[in-house]
């Protein structure tokens, strides 16, 4: 049951303005939340109580995006650890309750049941929120800003990019370099390493200030501490910790003694965002590949420190030594897959055998573990190794303890290979080059690595823009799951977009881009006249993915010979995501295109530049990408950076993968045994799970309005769309005439522009925001030239220019358009004496004035929120909360 505060209930309760009832919980919203979110929160908090009721509970909740997802997250879980406390205050004993575990992760064969006893710790439940990468963490915790909760919070991250430390920081090896500087921890080398406190103690971090790596580090600058340092001294008291995946996942990490991450993780509340490839990332994480130069290079280091401390390290160097002549014995009887790439696999038994021609036995792994540890951690006190060997070390380690678990019940859950690879130098036309060999051992079944995270925790949150389809997590992650959600998108699909299955293009040529046809003249050329076609007539920019780079790269070849590609340019700007590429060589290619949504020109020469300025046609930019590439995972595309998404083809995973292959055979092997899905199901469902990805990236708010575009004739069969999103998959007009599906998409934009139009001139939304209040700040409001007489109160109307269009980046819609409308700024003063809200009032009925130059300070950062811009355009932006926005 959902429902509001009533009104005198809201004049009770002045911050923050919007109170809802979720599941017997007060949950603090900054605005009205849609019913989606509605339902997702419930989802939320039902989980979390019957966690506590049942000993774990875990959800799958899928989200589209724009839909306010995090935001959701975010309050309902905090409002569920705010009543756990009050509910369990500190000092009651832990409680026990029995559960029941399925066959596929029982803790053991010889157990007489599945039933076992589960703790509830005393203690809050600590919330831990992880993402793939930093800057989605970033984006995580601007979201948590926009909150009225406040609690202990950490924000964890590599050395890399927290260290302040000049000297060091741009080296390479910065973790080993690092370690060294303070070994000695009362006399530490690392002048910021002493100054840690300094940042822990700042003013702007205290009442539980929200902060991310970077505010840190701008603290650490200033008072010459060690953000990376100070974050883990902040992580003990933590009741909220912002992570990415790798510090949950990888036991190396969460079991390290440097991290103290184990103990806080018991009982938590763990949040997957962006979790649609958590299978993969857990398969990753108990899995290894050591090329041979690795092994010599550690077996080189090995030898010199053998000989010094012979007790330590012999026996270690005896296991490399052993792992280097197997694949010497090997490398020349690998079967043959093609004329440069050689394989052979073992699994179960034979795995075994294999791996005691190494030294390596399951009947003494446990001693050989024993041997392995000491040497790890005697070397990581005096450095007696690489940063790099002392890493292949742990993680061959790590594998090998998930190969042997549990009695070696999961020898079969693993393959150990060989492969042997010609690489060339690089040079096109140069033939010459070398052989390369790597031993791999791959897991097959992300369970095994997964399920020490089920048993620390409490509760499990997967969650993403695009789970579905949803049918594998259960039997992949080898967990039940209590709760899954679907949620519908807050747009209006039928108005605000344009789905469509286009069969053919121009001339009725089929469109099909399966490995049997891709290769055929006639399809290329139809698919890139099809493309000219879309391109003329979507305005702004276009994202156009492909199933690999193979195929894009074949592509554009084509289209280069044939003049398609200089009737592409004259629509569009083009731009082509980098396969690998130096460092930053994608962030350039992706700020160009931005740049010329923007409508900046595009520069001449380079690698993916053309010299072409004049556009006949839609205008802006489109952009030739992969799916389970860089612009289909977590990047915004929102507005007239992609006012469309087309999907050549279906996204398979190559048939010709070795790792693919061998996934395929171990689900049809134990389909029946352990409830996986069959071969065949899993590779279909990667490939929609990678296309449902790069679909999101069009319509990223409530606002927004785009076409989604799907050019195979595959797709005219009802199996190759039952897995697309649901909000989406209802929505797909199909077309077997690719002028019919044209005159579709011209009269859809115009049609599409003027209903977001109306919706926006009807909109009102309040901003809440907060910041501690200085006594004596130094800055205080400015606005039009004049300080506000008070730093607790002020009121000013502001409006644009004649002709303006504001927008902000608020909550939940990254850009909300306001057309015709004033902007009030409030700063009231709250019943906590400590704290301020900022309220922003937009909406049309607003009827105050100003003038176009506004300047707005932040008295918690010290930045301007406002400055005039030479074209009289305004931006708002906050350096603390990084959301800005020209109007």
């Amino acid at each position: 049951m959902v429902s509001p505060t009533s009104k005198s209930e809201e004049k009770e309760t002045p911050s923050p303005r919007n109170v809802y009832h979720i599941g017997g919980l007060q949950v603090r919203f900054p605005y009205q939340p849609y019913g989606t979110q509605l339902a997702f929160m419930s989802r939320v908090i039902s989980t979390l109580d019957r966690s506590q009721r049942d000993g774990r509970c875990h959800a799958l909740l899928e989200s589209p995006t724009g839909t306010g997802k995090t935001l959701s997250l975010l309050c309902s879980a905090l409002a569920w650890q705010q009543s756990y406390t009050s509910r369990f205050p500190k000092g009651n004993l832990a409680r026990k309750r029995s559960i029941f575990i399925p066959d596929t992760q029982s803790p053991s064969s010889t157990e007489p049941s599945n039933v076992v006893e589960v703790e509830i710790p005393s203690r809050t439940p600590t919330i831990f929120y992880a993402s793939r990468t930093h800057a989605q963490i970033t984006q995580v915790i601007r979201e948590y800003r926009k909150t009225a909760y406040r609690v202990p919070m950490a924000v964890l991250g590599a050395r890399k990019r927290s260290c302040t430390n000049r000297r060091v920081q741009k080296k390479p090896y910065l973790n080993e370099i690092c370690r060294s500087l303070i070994k000695d921890r009362m006399k530490p080398k690392c002048p910021e390493f002493i100054g840690t406190d300094e940042i822990v103690a700042h003013p702007s971090l205290q009442q539980n200030e929200v902060h991310d790596i970077e505010d840190l580090v701008k603290i650490g600058y200033t008072v010459r501490g060690c953000p990376y340092f100070a974050s883990w001294d902040m992580f003990d008291k933590a009741q909220i910790v912002f992570c990415p995946y790798s510090y949950i996942v990888d036991q190396i990490i969460r079991e390290s003694n440097e991290y103290k991450l184990r103990n806080k993780l018991r009982g938590a509340i763990i949040i997957f965002d962006e979790a649609h490839n958590m299978e993969d990332i857990a398969r990753e994480s108990g899995s290894i590949d050591l090329g041979e130069e690795t092994l010599f290079k550690l077996q080189s280091e090995l030898q010199d420190i053998a000989v010094e401390v012979p007790q330590i390290y012999q026996p270690v160097c005896d296991v490399i030594d052993g792992l280097i002549r197997w694949i010497g014995s090997k490398k020349d009887s690998l079967a043959k897959r093609d004329p440069q790439h050689y394989f052979s696999s073992w699994t179960g038994d034979k795995a075994l055998r294999e791996l005691e021609e190494s030294n390596i036995t399951r009947k003494d792994f446990l001693k050989l573990s024993k041997r392995f540890n000491m040497a790890i951690e005697t070397s990581e006190k005096l450095h007696h190794l690489s940063e790099i060997s002392l890493s292949t070390l742990q993680e061959l380690l790590t594998t090998l303890g998930y190969f042997f678990s549990r009695d070696g019940n999961h020898i079969l859950d693993y393959e150990l290979g060989l492969q042997r690879r010609f690489i060339k130098r690089g040079d096109e036309g140069d033939s010459s080059g070398k052989w390369t060999h790597t031993l791999s051992l791959w897991c097959m079944n992300p369970s095994v690595v997964f399920k020490a995270i089920v048993d620390l925790s409490s509760s499990i949150i997967l969650t993403s823009g695009t789970l579905s389809p949803m049918d594998s997590f259960s039997s992949e992650l080898g967990m039940q799951f209590g709760a899954c959600l679907e949620a519908p998108h807050v747009v209006d699909a039928n108005q605000q977009v344009w789905a469509a299955g286009i069969f053919s293009g121009p001339n009725n040529q089929p469109l099909n881009a399966s490995y049997k046809t891709n290769n055929e003249y006639p399809f290329q050329d139809a698919l890139g006249k099809s493309l000219e076609e879309i391109c003329s007539i979507v305005p702004g920019g276009s994202l156009v993915f492909f199933p690999s780079y193979k195929l894009m790269e074949k592509l554009c070849t084509r289209w280069r010979q044939t003049g398609q590609w200089s009737r592409l340019c004259l629509e569009k700007d083009i731009f082509i995501e980098p396969s690998g590429g130096a460092t930053g060589e994608f962030e350039n290619v992706l700020k160009e295109y931005y740049d010329c949504i923007g409508g900046k020109k595009r520069l001449f020469g380079g690698r993916n530049r053309r010299a072409v300025d004049f556009k006949k046609g839609g205008g802006g930019g489109a952009f030739f990408a992969v799916c389970r590439g860089k612009v289909s995972e977590g990047l915004d595309f929102s507005d007239d950076n992609a006012r469309a998404v087309i999907i050549v083809g279906i996204p398979f995973p190559n048939l010709r993968d070795v790792l693919v292959e061998l996934k395929r055979s171990y689900n049809d092997t134990f389909k029946s045994s352990r409830n996986l899905l069959g071969g065949g199901e899993w590779y279909c469902q990667q490939a929609y799970r990678a296309l449902n990805q790069a679909a999101g990236r069009c319509i990223r708010h409530r606002f927004d309005y785009g076409a989604i575009i799907f050019l195979d004739e595959r797709y005219r069969q009802q199996r190759n769309r039952v897995s697309i999103s649901k909000w989406l998959r209802q929505s797909i007009k199909l077309y077997d005439n690719f002028e019919e599906s044209m005159q579709g998409l011209k009269s859809f934009f115009p049609s599409a522009k003027k209903h977001v139009d109306s919706k926006m001139l009807s909109y009102k939304e309040v901003i809440d925001l907060e910041c501690v209040v200085q006594t004596e700040p130094e800055t205080s409001v400015v606005i039009n030239g004049s300080s506000a007489a008070s730093p607790f109160s002020c009121s000013s109307g502001l409006t644009l220019e004649r002709g303006g269009s504001p927008s902000v980046n608020s909550h939940a819609l990254k850009r909300r358009k306001f057309i015709n409308s004033a902007d009030i700024i409030d700063l009231e003063k709250e019943n906590d004496q400590d704290m301020i809200t900022r309220r922003i009032e937009l909406g049309s009925d607003s009827s105050t004035e100003t003038r176009a130059r506004v300047q707005i300070s932040c008295l918690l950062c010290r930045s301007p929120l406002g400055h005039p811009d030479n074209n009289g355009s305004s931006y708002l932006n906050c350096l603390v909360t990084r959301s800005s926005k020209k109007y």
